[in-house]
């Protein structure tokens, strides 16, 4: 055989040799090949625009408009997404424990699965059309069961958990919630009732990274609102769930029927802007259970009962609500502290990231440190004057409306606050204003002090503590010295005489 020859075959069979190579590395492995051939479905969530249930119980069909699942049939109720989202995610695929194809020889008769007339059935509307599985009856194994989908000649066997999630009543597609909204879309608070009212806004537009996140008291005081509180309140909120649904269709005859006429308690709530508020009435204890008060959306026809305790939880005394910090801060937000006592005057700064007093004198960093989270945890005691402090615009958030009235220096003096007996000053890493406290007399020649905060209006009780604040200097500060180092070796022996 000619050379030529020999490397033309040994050419072809390099060639061949690489297609075959290739064409299995593009195969799927074994293990591959049979999830494939058990997958029923494989829909994305986010790629189904409506689902259709048919059960023993009825129909239902839900429909997603802008991310949002309402039920279409019975009409006009919001869907329960957390369901709905399980619903989707068996789908996301939906595998079968095994797969039975007719043939020639062994034809399937649907009628012998439950499928002639099956149990339940699931329609998905896509934008590409429509998908509808048929459920049958169940395996006599147990825990599985029999399904088809439209079209395919296929029956499968899959597990009980997809049935179960579609074979309940109407109220289980239901949202039982009265409040959807996350946090971070809420932006105003208002609870009513005779007892008591109340207004928690969030500041929009804070003047500094202490503010982020927090809110205020609009009324029926303005003040700064307790961070711990805010929360609770709006989780107390979300915690308004439909314990039962009382009436369907809300007529002008039940208001006076369930309490709404004139309700125990309403609450507004103003979500992201755009959105209309959200209204909440709650009416009388319901008349089969002590435990359950009359509730409803005034944007629903429905009338549902909530648990009684959980609007309790909303019906707060508005003084509990206000913060009785002095600061709001954390040691390593903190860039400089300005202390002013008895007519000295002192600071501190970290200068990467290291503490040094003005004159650039090194400090003991977590002596410092342990002293900022005195001054952050000072809490107030009470609040003793709410009209004298009136902040002057210039100290307000520029979310919050100015507070009324001109600050009183006479007013302020008669407290030692004008001029201040001594000042805290804290200034954050990024802000251009600090945190201010100012310090002014004894209370009745006790230990206790009268203070005034930055953006606050009140003139307050400061505890104890905040004399051994006002007392410490740099000092405390300064690094310790190094123990002396024993001397090596044995005590020279007194001289003998």
């Amino acid at each position: 055989m000619k050379w030529k020859t020999t490397l033309l075959l040994l050419l072809l069979t390099v060639g061949v040799g690489a297609y075959v190579s290739l064409y299995e590395l593009k195969q799927p492995d074994p293990e591959e090949r049979s999830r494939r051939a058990h997958q029923v479905l494989n829909l994305h969530p986010d790629d189904a625009t409506g689902l259709i249930v048919a059960s023993p119980h009825g129909n239902v069909t839900l429909e997603r408009t802008a991310n949002v699942w309402q039920l279409i049939s019975p009409p006009n109720l919001r869907a329960d997404a957390s369901l709905i989202s399980r619903v989707l995610n068996q789908l996301n695929p939906l595998e079968a424990e095994q797969v039975l194809r007719p043939t020639a020889q062994r034809p399937l008769a649907p009628a012998d699965y439950g499928l002639q007339s099956p149990g339940a059935t699931l329609t998905i509307l896509t934008a590409n059309g429509m998908t509808k599985l048929l459920f049958g009856d169940p395996t006599a194994v147990g825990a599985t069961r029999y399904l088809s989908v439209e079209g395919d000649p296929a029956i499968f066997v899959i597990g009980e958990a997809l049935f179960e999630l579609l074979d309940q009543p109407l109220e289980a597609f239901r949202s039982h919630d009265l409040v959807e909204a996350t946090a971070a879309e809420v932006r105003r608070i208002t609870v009513a009732s005779p007892a008591s009212s109340y207004t928690l806004e969030r500041i929009s537009e804070p003047s500094s990274p202490s503010q982020a996140d927090r809110w205020r008291l609009t009324q029926p005081v303005e003040d700064l609102a307790d961070s711990a509180e805010a929360s609770t309140i709006f989780s107390a909120l979300r915690g308004l769930r439909a314990e039962r649904f009382l009436a369907e269709e809300f007529t002008e005859g039940d208001r006076a029927r369930f309490g709404l006429e004139a309700p125990y308690a309403t609450i507004t709530m103003a979500v992201k802007e755009g959105s209309p508020p959200l209204e909440l009435a709650i009416g009388q204890v319901t008349e089969d259970n002590d435990q359950q008060r009359a509730a409803m959306r005034l944007d629903e026809p429905t009338v549902l009962a909530v648990a009684s305790s959980k609007v309790e939880e909303l019906l707060r005394d508005p003084q509990a609500l206000r913060s009785r910090a002095c600061f709001e801060f954390f040691a390593s937000q903190v860039q400089t502290l300005h202390l002013t006592w008895e007519g000295t005057s002192w600071s501190v700064e970290r200068q990467d990231d290291q503490w040094k007093t003005s004159t650039g004198e090194a400090l003991d960093g977590a002596a410092v440190e342990e002293f900022l989270w005195k001054v952050r945890d000072l809490k107030l005691t009470r609040f003793v004057d709410e009209q004298v402090g009136s902040p002057s615009a210039a100290d307000t958030p520029s979310a919050a409306p100015p507070m009324a009235g001109p600050r009183s220096l006479q007013d302020l003096a008669r407290y030692g606050l004008e001029p201040a007996k001594g000042t805290i000053q804290v200034w954050l890493a990024g802000d251009s204003n600090p945190q201010r406290l100012s310090v002014g007399d004894t209370i009745e020649a006790g230990t206790t002090r009268y203070g005034l905060m930055t953006g606050r209006r009140a003139v307050v009780e400061l505890p104890e503590p905040i004399n051994e604040i006002l007392a410490t200097t740099p000092d405390a500060f300064l690094p310790k010295p190094e123990p002396a180092a024993e001397s090596a070796g044995p005590a020279a022996s007194p001289a003998t005489p």
